[in-house]
């Protein structure tokens, strides 16, 4: 048996914890893996206590059409904490600097803003790794 290299291994980690998400449009999720391997796990959906988007249809960009909300828009109007900041805001703030975040998607510009000002120092994602292979 051939163990998993790390970047699959984390990877698949992030989709895991995707399948925890409570978003009507997209399943994300991350892993924050620190230099000496401790492990901070996070999914999108709305703040602990508060109904969720997919059970509660708590989400304003839910309602909209996919020409009103595409893909790489910047997500002003989502109410959920997104899976790179509960993954980063759960680390251990000595675990954030040189850190990798594996993500199962490419990170939103505001997640992405908040992932440099944590001294993370790279992103995984699927498409990551395929340009690499």
């Amino acid at each position: 048996m051939r163990r998993p290299d790390w970047h699959t291994y984390y990877l698949a980690g992030a989709a895991w914890a995707a399948t925890r998400a409570d978003c009507t449009r997209a399943q994300v999720g991350a892993v924050l893996v620190s230099r000496d391997h401790r492990v901070s796990i996070g999914y999108n959906g709305l703040p602990a206590g508060i109904p969720g988007c997919a059970s509660a249809g708590n989400c304003p960009r839910g309602a909209l059409s996919s020409d009103a909300c595409p893909p790489d828009s910047n997500y002003a109007n989502c109410a959920a904490n997104h899976a790179e900041f509960n993954a980063i805001t759960r680390a251990r703030p000595e675990d954030l600097p040189g850190s990798t975040l594996y993500v199962t998607r490419a990170p939103c510009p505001q997640c992405s803003t908040l992932i440099a000002s944590a001294g993370v120092a790279r992103v995984i994602t699927p498409a990551t790794l395929l340009s690499q292979a």
